[in-house]
């Protein structure tokens, strides 16, 4: 079985920002407990190097007590680097208390967030 192309990719290559949308609109349909989604937006964030780096609030995941990031190299569908981190909505309640336990470089507070039901639309 082939995996769903995501829909907004052809031979054009995509805006950083519409491929942002697009990832998170196709995580929200493959993943029912996904509960929001925060883009992390960092000082190069233009630069085509600097990766997507998006936080994924799931109640669907196993507490770990850290934030593990996990890089995908760009491909024909997504042409960018792509960093994703999952937590529970519990351990997304206690990094905006505990910045310091967030990946070198995130910082909720220049966040774009996408709660499920604006990015389902």
């Amino acid at each position: 079985m082939r995996p769903e192309r995501l829909a907004c990719y052809s031979s054009v290559v995509p805006s950083k920002d519409n491929a942002v949308r697009e990832l998170v609109r196709h995580h929200f349909r493959i993943e029912p407990e996904l509960r929001a989604v925060y883009r992390i937006i960092g000082a190069r964030e233009q630069a085509p190097d600097e990766p997507i780096k998006l936080l994924e609030v799931n109640a669907a995941t196993v507490a770990t007590g850290s934030v593990d990031v996990f890089t995908f190299g760009p491909t024909a569908d997504m042409p960018f680097y792509v960093q994703i981190a999952e937590v529970t909505p519990e351990e997304y309640e206690r990094l905006r208390t505990e910045a310091a336990a967030l990946p070198h470089g995130w910082d909720l507070g220049s966040a774009e967030p996408f709660p499920r039901s604006a990015a389902a639309e």
